[in-house]
């Protein structure tokens, strides 16, 4: 807890915008990948469109994108969770981010000529494919689609830069309570509720593999988290107990997860 003591002392203005997560508007659409404007850009679509798009269940354990390997979809995820990842040659496996309920995935698989990396289900997840090739037809037919798929490439950008940050120079136990808090904001933008409790159903290797850690690191640090009063963990439920000290120890200035401006 010394830790969040030199940081109430030293806290920065901006740091002071991450005491409380961000209400949720409740007469909204559900949003997508986290955002209002792309959930209300996406409700704009031509109902004919949204019907042509391919809808299925993908079971747990399951890689929708392959790297190596040239893409011909752009997904949104309706349900479920998803992790985007690569593989070293070595084996070693670096988990960039985990796609949430509502999130677009999928383009750079389709852009590049091949995939620069994998996504696979961390949960069952129900998506929606749209065809590669009506993105031209997107961008001419339906703008609200392009729109969405827009701003939905700058969410993800400006989520995987704070991920360097995370790699580059914060501690564990810094990683670990900026990625708690970082899902629990990503969430309550999708769900009507402000409540400081969530479902996690990331296993340690998991988290290992998204901060760069040992999964021994990683019990450790939830242990000591606990320990400290920062938050409960029971089986998948996760409980943020203090969000303010675990924001003003992990430098979490949630201005990158807020809506981009009109």
């Amino acid at each position: 807890m010394d830790q969040v003591k030199r940081r109430r002392v030293g806290s920065s203005a901006g740091v002071r915008h991450a005491i409380a997560p961000p209400a949720p508007d409740r007469s909204a659409p559900c949003p997508i990948d986290g955002n209002p404007r792309v959930g209300a850009l996406l409700g704009q679509a031509d109902a004919a469109f949204a019907r042509s798009l391919r809808r299925s269940s993908i079971p747990k354990g399951k890689d929708v994108v392959i790297g190596g390997s040239r893409g011909d979809c752009v997904y949104v995820n309706h349900d479920g969770w998803l992790a985007r990842y690569k593989t070293l040659h070595k084996g070693t496996r670096q988990i960039l981010d985990f796609i949430l309920p509502g999130q677009v995935f999928g383009l750079p698989a389709c852009v590049f000529q091949c995939a620069p990396y994998s996504v696979v289900t961390v949960t069952r997840a129900t998506l929606s494919a749209v065809p590669f090739g009506l993105v031209d037809t997107m961008f001419d037919q339906e703008p609200a689609l392009a729109k969405a798929l827009f701003w939905s490439t700058i969410y993800d950008a400006a989520i995987l830069g704070e991920h360097l940050v995370d790699a580059g120079r914060r501690s564990a136990y810094e990683r670990v309570s900026h990625l708690l808090l970082e899902l629990l904001v990503r969430l309550n933008r999708t769900r009507p509720t402000t409540k400081m409790t969530f479902s996690m159903p990331l296993t340690q290797e998991l988290v290992a593999d998204a901060l760069g850690l040992t999964t021994v690191h990683v019990n450790r640090t939830f242990r000591k988290l606990r320990d400290d009063g920062l938050i409960e963990v029971d089986g998948r439920s996760v409980r943020i107990i203090s969000f303010e000290a675990l924001s003003l120890l992990s430098d979490f200035e949630q201005t990158y997860l807020n809506d981009v401006r009109p």
